[in-house]
């Protein structure tokens, strides 16, 4: 597994909050993938049109039920929150490093990159944050954030406990 150590500034993003059990996200983010996508036009200070974060609190992950609720949030990156939308929210992310690993390949390479990132983390002594947001970062030039989605081609960034 390829990881790297990346350190990020502070990240500002707007989007839509989806909550819902893990099963039920495979519908409903795509949807809200959908209606961002055609909300940007009604967005200032977009950083890059083309790069989109998907953000769970890294608690969500460590729930042990078979069908957990998760938040998933669909966002871009902005310069300027002071002017969001009616229907977005804002998501104020601090500085932190987080662990990245590319996710490359049918559905069944996402469950794969989790698990190998920790183990990977687990063999380098680290652990991630359960209080801060792991991030799936998509850039459009490599995978569209919008359905179909036949292959996956992202990156997974785990945020690194301190």
């Amino acid at each position: 597994m390829n990881v790297s150590i990346v350190s990020r500034g502070a990240i500002q993003l707007v989007g839509l909050k989806v909550v819902g059990r893990r099963s039920e996200l495979s519908h409903r983010v795509p949807l809200a993938w959908l209606e961002l996508v055609q909300r940007l036009d009604d967005m200032t200070h977009v950083v890059d049109r083309d790069v989109f974060y998907g953000c769970v609190p890294g608690s969500d992950h460590a729930q042990e039920n078979a069908d957990p609720v998760y938040q998933y949030w669909v966002t871009t990156e902005v310069a300027d929150v002071r002017s969001v939308p009616e229907g977005l929210q804002s998501l104020s992310l601090p500085p932190r490093d987080y662990a990245l690993t590319p996710v490359q390949g049918t559905a069944e390479a996402i469950d794969a990159a989790y698990i190998a990132l920790s183990q990977w983390l687990s063999s380098q002594g680290r652990r991630s944050d359960p209080e801060a947001f792991v991030l799936e970062r998509y850039d459009q030039r490599r995978q569209r954030v919008t359905p179909p989605y036949e292959r996956f081609d992202y990156d997974l960034l785990t945020p690194l406990a301190p």
